[in-house]
C-alpha cells in the first residue's frame, strides 16, 4: 500500500442514467486500488472528507460545485477530470463557471492530448496544472471470456456490437439503417439516454438486431458479449471512448468514425468512416469483417492499446502522479 487515501466525486446526479464516464470512475477506483491506493466513491460507504489526502473529481458539469468547495474549504488537492468533449464553441458564462471549478484545482487530468486540445481551446488552463494519462483499461479483459455466457441475455449470433447509451449523439441509427443495407445482425448495448431516438431506432431494426439494457462493466457478461461479436461498430459523433479501447484489448476489429481522438489512439488500425452516411458506415462494417488484412490490422491495434492503456502499466503511473502531487 502507499498509504495514500483518496476519494472519488462526482457530480450528484451522474449515476441517474448510466453511461461511460461513470462506468469510468468505477474502473479508476478499481485500478487505483490494484495500484496500492486507498480508493472510495463517494456515498454512503465512504469516509468524511477529512480523512482523505485528496479528491478526484469527474466532470465539469454545474453540479459539480458544491462538492468542490468542501474539498477546497478543507484544504484538499483537488484533481479534475473533466470528462468532457465539446462540438462547438460554448457560452460564456460556460466558460466563467468552468474557470472557477479549475482555479480550484490542483491538477487537471487528461486522457489524451486531444481531450485536452479540446478542452483548452475554450477554457485556458496553466501549463503547470496540465497532466495528460492514459485511459486505463481493466486487466479483466485480458481473462478468458465465457462465451456461452450471452446465451442467457441473446440469441445473437454472426453480429455487430455497439456498446452505449441510446442518444442521437451516439449515432445508433445510422448504424442501425448501415445493418439493415447489409442485412448483418446487431446488438446493442447499454439502454437508452433519449427515449424517443430510442424508439425510433426499434422501429427501424430488422429482425436481427437486438437490444439490451446497461451492462455492468468489466463483468464477465460483458466481456461475453464482446468475445462473441464478429465487430464493434461505433461511429458516434463525438469520441467512442472506453469502449473501443476494450474492444481492441479484446482483439475485435473496430469501426468508428475519423477524428484527432480516434487516430491518437488507433492511428490506422481501424476501419474510419463518415457519420452521416449509411452506405459508407455499412461498407467500412463489410471491410472489417472481410477485408484481407483484417487479422494484422487487429494485431497491431492490441499491441498498440496494450502498450499504452494496460491497468498494469497506467494504475502505477496514476499512483504515482497522486503520491508525488499529494506532498
Amino acid at each position: 500500500m502507499t498509504g495514500l487515501k483518496f476519494i472519488l466525486t462526482t457530480y450528484s446526479t451522474a449515476f441517474t442514467v448510466s453511461g461511460g464516464g461513470e462506468s469510468e470512475l468505477v474502473q479508476v477506483a478499481e485500478i487505483l486500488k490494484a495500484s496500492g491506493v486507498h480508493t472510495d466513491i463517494y456515498g454512503i460507504g465512504s469516509r468524511p472528507l477529512n480523512f482523505y489526502d485528496g479528491v478526484i473529481h469527474f466532470s465539469v458539469h454545474a453540479d459539480s460545485h458544491a462538492i468542490l468547495r468542501e474539498a477546497a474549504i478543507r484544504n484538499k488537492r483537488i484533481f479534475l477530470w473533466p470528462n468532457v468533449w465539446w462540438l462547438g464553441p460554448i457560452p460564456a458564462s460556460e466558460v466563467e463557471r468552468i474557470q472557477e471549478i479549475t482555479r480550484i484545482a490542483h491538477k487537471l487530468l487528461f486522457k489524451s492530448h486531444a481531450e485536452l486540445e479540446n478542452f483548452t481551446q475554450y477554457i485556458p488552463v496553466p501549463a503547470e496544472k496540465i497532466e495528460v494519462l492514459p485511459t486505463c483499461v481493466s486487466n479483466r479483459f485480458l481473462a478468458q471470456p465465457d462465451k456461452d455466457l450471452l446465451s442467457t441475455v441473446s440469441n445473437s449470433t454472426d453480429f455487430a456490437l455497439c456498446l452505449g447509451l441510446i442518444e442521437p449523439i451516439k449515432n445508433q441509427l445510422q448504424t442501425i439503417r448501415a445493418l439493415n443495407e447489409l442485412q448483418l445482425d446487431g446488438l446493442f448495448v447499454g439502454g437508452a439516454r433519449d427515449d424517443d431516438y430510442y424508439r425510433q431506432c426499434v422501429a427501424e431494426a430488422h429482425p436481427g438486431i437486438a437490444f439490451l439494457p446497461f451492462i455492468q462493466p468489466c463483468s464477465a457478461l460483458l466481456r461475453s458479449i464482446i468475445a462473441n461479436c464478429n465487430v464493434m461498430v461505433e461511429p458516434s459523433i463525438d469520441p467512442p471512448g472506453r469502449s473501443s479501447l476494450e474492444g481492441a484489448i479484446m482483439q475485435k476489429p473496430l469501426v468508428m468514425s475519423d477524428g484527432p481522438w480516434q487516430r491518437e489512439h488507433f492511428e490506422n488500425g481501424v476501419w474510419y468512416t463518415a457519420t452521416d452516411s449509411v452506405s459508407a458506415i455499412a461498407s467500412a462494417i463489410a471491410g472489417a469483417i472481410n477485408d484481407t488484412d483484417r487479422d494484422a490490422k487487429v494485431a497491431a491495434t492490441y499491441d498498440r492499446v496494450m502498450a499504452r492503456h494496460s491497468a498494469s502499466i497506467i494504475g502505477p503511473q496514476i499512483a504515482e502522479l497522486l503520491a508525488r502531487e499529494s506532498i
